[in-house]
C-alpha cells in the first residue's frame, strides 16, 4: 500500500482546516484535500481561521504564513495556546530561518515550501495523522487505566520517572486536589511528601526515596504523609513496575493510621507529630467556641499575682487567634510572656507563649504558639510570688557554697524556685541543700535559712531553674511575707494600669 492509499484510509475519519488568502490556491487545495479527508473546512485569512478553530478545535491545520489580519505564525500561536496537541503545517514561499526557529519554539509540526509538492504533502499529512492516532490511543489507554485505578480501595498513582501522570480519586481526595496538575503546582514530587520517621521511607540528604523504590520493586515500605486536614497518616507503600514500559511504575498506599503503630518505630517523633496534630485540634476547638459565641477565661500572672478575665474569640487565622478582652487583662498580657486559656470546650488548659500584637484601642490581643498543657499556674495549689529585686540568696551543697549567679524566680509557703547560671556537678534531683534567703518585709530583712530537697531541675537557654522544697520554715512569718508581698504587687500593677 503506497502513501496516498494509506493517507486516504487514515484521513477519511478526520477534518482538516485549510487557511489561505489566495482564493485560487484555496480552491485547488480543497479539491486535493477532499480526496482524502472526511471534511475540509476553509478560511480566507488568519482571523477567520481562528474563529473557526475556536468553534471546532481541528486536530490538524494547514496555513499560509503571509496573510492579512492575522498571519500564519500568530494564528499558530493562538491555536497552540488553545489546543497544544493540534498538528500545524505551515506553508511559505519564503525560506526564512528566523520563522523556522520561531515555528520550532511554537511546536509547529512541519514547514512546507511553496509551491508544495503533492508527494511531500501526502507524506507529511500521513505522519501527522499517524501521530494524532497514536496520541489518542495513548490518551485512551491512560483513561482506561485511570478508570481501573478509581475502583481500587487504596490510594494509587502512576509515575513516569518522578512525574505523576495518573492518580485515582482516593489520592486526589487525600490531598484535596482537583487533578494531578494541581499536585504538580504545589509539590516537587510524591517523594517530597514523605515525612521523616525512624524506619520509614523518606528523602534524606542525597538519598531519593523514589530511587530506592526503583531498586526494591514489590517490597513494602512504611511512609508518613499529611492529608488535607494536616493530620499525619501512616501508610504502607508498594511499588510495581509496568511491563514493557520503561521508567513507569504504580505506587499503592494502604492507610494503617488507625492501628497506631507509629510509636513502635519512633516514640519521640510520634510526640512531635502529636504536637503538630494538637495545633490543628486547638484551632478547630477555637472555631467551635467562636461559632457558639462562647466565653473563654484568660489567666496571667504578674509577679505571682493572678489576673483573670473573660474573653471572646473574634478572629482565627492560620497561625494565630485574635481575642477580645478587658483593658486590665491586656495590661497583664503586656507584662507577662505567657497566657493561659480555659474553656469548657478545651480538654486541657491551652498555653500561648507568643504575643503577636496588642491593640488597646480595639481591645484585642493576637496569640501565637498555642499548645495543650496538663500542668500550668492555673492549677497551682499554693500561692507563689516574685520577691522584690533587692533580695539575696545563697545555696550550700554540703559544706560548699555555690559561687555562681543565683536569684529567686518565685517563692511559696512550701518551696522556692531559683535561677542558676550554672549547675554544680553534685546538684541533682533529690539532693539536699541549705538555702539562705534574705527578703524584705516592712523595710526590714526577712531571713529564711532552711534545709531543702531539690524536687526538679529544668535546663533553659544558658541557665537552670531549680525548685527547692523547704524542710522547715517559719510558717507564720512566711504567710505574713507572702500576704504583704501580694499587696505590694497589687499596688504596683494598679500603677501600671494608670501608666
Amino acid at each position: 500500500m503506497n502513501t496516498l492509499q494509506k493517507l486516504k484510509l487514515v484521513a477519511k475519519s478526520f477534518t482538516i482546516l485549510y487557511v489561505e488568502d489566495n482564493e485560487a490556491l484555496r480552491t485547488k487545495a480543497s479539491i486535493l484535500l477532499g480526496k482524502f479527508f472526511g471534511k475540509v473546512d476553509l478560511a480566507e485569512d488568519g482571523k477567520e481561521g481562528l474563529e473557526k478553530f475556536k468553534k471546532y478545535h481541528y486536530p490538524i491545520v494547514m496555513t499560509d504564513i503571509k496573510m492579512p489580519n492575522i498571519d500564519g505564525m500568530t494564528l499558530s500561536k493562538y491555536i497552540k495556546h488553545i489546543s497544544p496537541e493540534t498538528k500545524i503545517i505551515i506553508m511559505s514561499a519564503f525560506d526564512d530561518k528566523k520563522l523556522l526557529f520561531k515555528g520550532i519554539e511554537l511546536g509547529i509540526f512541519r514547514f512546507l515550501k511553496k509551491p508544495v509538492d503533492v508527494s511531500e504533502l501526502s507524506d507529511v499529512l500521513l505522519k501527522a495523522l499517524m501521530e494524532i492516532k497514536h496520541e489518542r490511543s495513548v490518551k485512551l489507554f491512560y483513561t482506561h487505566i485511570e478508570n481501573i485505578l478509581n475502583y481500587q480501595s487504596s490510594m494509587v498513582v502512576m509515575l513516569n520517572d518522578s512525574k505523576l501522570i495518573l492518580a485515582n480519586q482516593m489520592f486526589l481526595e487525600f490531598f484535596n486536589l482537583e487533578n494531578i496538575e494541581d499536585f504538580e503546582k504545589q509539590y516537587k514530587d510524591i517523594g517530597s511528601q514523605f515525612l521523616s520517621h525512624d524506619g520509614f521511607l523518606y528523602d534524606f540528604k542525597d538519598r531519593s526515596c523514589l530511587n530506592i523504590l526503583e531498586n526494591n520493586e514489590k517490597k513494602l515500605f512504611h511512609v508518613k504523609m499529611k492529608n488535607k486536614d494536616e493530620k499525619i497518616c501512616h501508610l504502607i507503600l508498594k511499588c510495581q513496575s509496568i511491563p514493557e514500559k520503561d521508567n513507569y511504575k504504580i505506587l499503592s498506599f494502604d492507610d494503617v493510621t488507625e492501628l497506631k503503630l507509629l510509636k513502635l518505630f519512633d516514640n519521640n517523633q510520634t510526640k512531635d507529630d502529636t504536637k503538630e496534630y494538637d495545633k490543628k485540634a486547638i484551632f478547630d476547638l477555637f472555631k467551635v467556641v467562636q461559632r457558639n459565641n462562647a466565653k473563654i477565661e484568660l489567666h496571667n500572672y504578674y509577679k505571682g499575682l493572678s489576673i483573670t478575665n473573660d474573653a471572646i474569640v473574634s478572629d482565627i487565622d492560620e497561625n494565630f487567634i485574635t481575642i477580645k478582652t478587658s483593658y486590665l487583662q491586656q495590661k497583664a498580657i503586656q507584662y507577662e510572656s505567657k497566657v493561659y486559656l480555659i474553656s469548657e470546650a478545651f480538654p486541657n488548659v491551652i498555653e500561648s507563649t507568643e504575643i503577636k500584637r496588642i491593640s488597646f484601642d480595639k481591645q484585642i490581643v493576637e496569640l501565637k504558639s498555642l499548645q495543650f498543657v496538663k500542668t500550668s499556674p492555673v492549677n497551682r495549689r499554693t500561692i507563689r510570688v516574685t520577691p522584690e529585686d533587692n533580695h539575696s540568696v545563697s545555696i550550700f551543697i554540703g559544706e560548699n557554697k555555690f559561687h555562681g549567679d543565683v536569684h529567686i524566680e518565685d517563692i511559696s509557703l512550701e518551696a522556692v524556685r531559683l535561677r542558676l547560671n550554672a549547675l554544680p556537678p553534685t546538684l541533682e534531683k533529690g539532693s539536699h541543700v541549705i538555702v539562705d534567703l534574705v527578703l524584705n518585709m516592712d523595710k526590714r530583712p526577712f531571713i529564711i535559712n532552711s534545709q531543702a530537697e531539690i524536687s526538679s531541675i529544668v535546663e533553659l537557654k544558658g541557665a537552670y531553674d531549680v525548685v527547692c522544697v523547704f524542710n522547715q520554715t517559719k510558717k507564720n512569718e512566711m504567710v505574713k511575707y507572702i500576704t504583704k508581698r501580694q499587696m505590694a504587687i497589687i499596688r504596683e500593677f494598679k500603677g501600671l494600669q494608670n501608666g
